[in-house]
């Protein structure tokens, strides 16, 4: 998509004259969600990805750490005031988006001086503390730190009262090369001092601080964790600080990765290449090849025990990715069975019905032609909460190739659309809380379903 920064810029202004002028008898969750919806009307108009979201745990009451970016300057709302872009993403297209709630933030107090600032932050009710180079000359040290300890309860409230809790441990902002920076402990000892300690999920963000028309944001969510699996169950305990020091490493890495994470797949098919290398025996096997719904296909082994099983699954993946990198990695001799899951991002690109299944036969005739011993089961594309405007689609997809397959002896298809429908809608029980991916009973489902195919393919 081609970005305009000026139709974004627009967008931005939106947000704040909206927001800064919102009616009084709008009280501040109101007020978030007018602020989330108008942010997500913004991003509409850039490229940005979501990695990761399958780490989404199914609570809102969370900690969601970030690494807090830069904004570019071309992007000021208003005389000296910008719209804090990465924050407004996460509460936006994570938490709302996936919680159907806004969540609380923490934002510093206004100067006198600050009048946009004041009124748009005034009308977020968010926690507020005041902020190094930005505290008023007639309060004492010891006022400031009084004051910025009213954090700890508010944000206890929050987190018990069931909403997420977003944060950036820097306290500053950075440039995404040279983040992120120091993490301070106050968020970590406020973990520490809940029973049961929260989780707190790590997003890792790139390139916030750059024009939308000459980078794509990313967004990519880690494993949640607890301080307790670091085995620190007290804030004082003596390896508290080394802890914090080891999460804020890790944080670098990640951002480093993600800068240089692209929509190519390098990284992902150098390790299926070696994956592929370190399989001792090749012969024989199940090959699972497609998007993330074969990655995340965790325990293929021990679903199917009586057989030689390779799982060649990469997240994102379109069929042109999985027609690109068929020969590189198809190197082995003859599988036994090819599946396949495909499909499902092409429906992102707007691609019709008929278009679809045609690159889908495309990928089939060509595997045949590598491999004419080999049988292909092809697994209808999934009906998702995140793509529930396309459900009519992918119906009219899943039929045309379940017709192909009846005329194409080498080819089966499974059916797992209805399987994940219960009174004709989608049952919630069945996936993560992305709303995209499957979870633990989904996958019993496939795996029921795989079995019965192979069953009738007699193997």
């Amino acid at each position: 998509m081609e970005v305009d920064d000026q139709i974004f810029l627009e967008a931005l202004k939106k947000i704040y004259n909206q927001v800064s002028t919102a009616h009084n008898n709008l009280n501040k969750e109101g007020v978030r969600l007018l602020s989330s919806k108008l942010t997500k009307e913004a991003f509409s108009h850039v490229n940005f990805q979501i990695l990761g979201s399958e780490n989404l745990p199914y609570s809102n009451n969370c900690i969601f750490i970030y690494n807090h970016l830069d904004n570019h300057p071309a992007y000021t709302v208003a005389d000296e005031f910008q719209i804090t872009l990465d924050s407004h993403f996460v509460t936006s297209l994570i938490l709302n988006k996936y919680y159907n709630q806004t969540g609380n933030r923490v934002a510093r107090f206004s100067l006198d001086s600050e009048i946009n600032h004041k009124a748009y932050y005034d009308r977020l009710g968010f926690i507020r503390v005041y902020a190094k180079n930005f505290t008023p000359s007639n309060l004492k040290k010891k006022e400031i730190r009084a004051i910025n300890k009213q954090f700890y309860p508010q944000a206890i409230e929050t987190l018990r009262g069931g909403s997420g809790l977003v944060f950036s441990p820097e306290g500053y902002s950075y440039t995404t090369e040279d983040s992120p920076g120091s993490f301070r402990h106050g968020i970590f000892k406020l973990a520490c001092r809940m029973i049961p300690q929260p989780l707190i999920v790590p997003l890792v963000l790139a390139n916030f601080d750059k024009l939308a028309s000459q980078v794509t944001y990313k967004c990519q969510i880690k494993k949640p964790f607890r301080m307790s699996d670091f085995t620190i169950l007290d804030e004082n305990y003596k390896y508290f600080p080394r802890i914090v020091k080891r999460i804020n490493e890790q944080y670098a890495v990640w951002v480093k990765d993600l800068i240089l994470e692209d929509n190519n797949f390098k990284r992902e098919i150098r390790d299926l290449k070696k994956k592929i290398d370190q399989k001792e025996d090749t012969s024989n096997m199940i090959v699972f090849y497609g998007s993330s719904t074969i990655r995340l296909w965790k325990n293929l082994e021990e679903n199917f025990p009586k057989h030689n099983v390779l799982n060649l699954g990469f997240g994102g993946a379109f069929i042109e990715s999985l027609e690109k990198y068929f020969e590189t990695l198809f190197r082995f001799k003859c599988p036994k069975i090819i599946v396949l899951y495909l499909g499902g991002n092409d429906l992102s690109l707007n691609y019709n019905a008929n278009k679809i299944v045609e690159m889908i036969r495309a990928l089939i005739f060509r595997i045949h032609e590598k491999f004419p011993e080999s049988k292909i089961i092809n697994i209808g594309i999934k009906p998702s909460f995140e793509r529930q405007k396309d459900l009519e689609v992918i119906k009219q997809i899943n039929h045309r190739m379940r017709e192909f397959s009846c005329n194409i002896t080498y080819l089966n298809q499974v059916d797992l659309f209805e399987e994940l429908m219960t009174n004709g809608n989608i049952d919630k029980k069945y996936f993560l809380q992305d709303g995209l991916h499957l979870n633990k009973q989904g996958y019993i489902v496939l795996n029921k379903l795989l079995h019965a195919e192979l069953k009738i393919l007699k193997v």
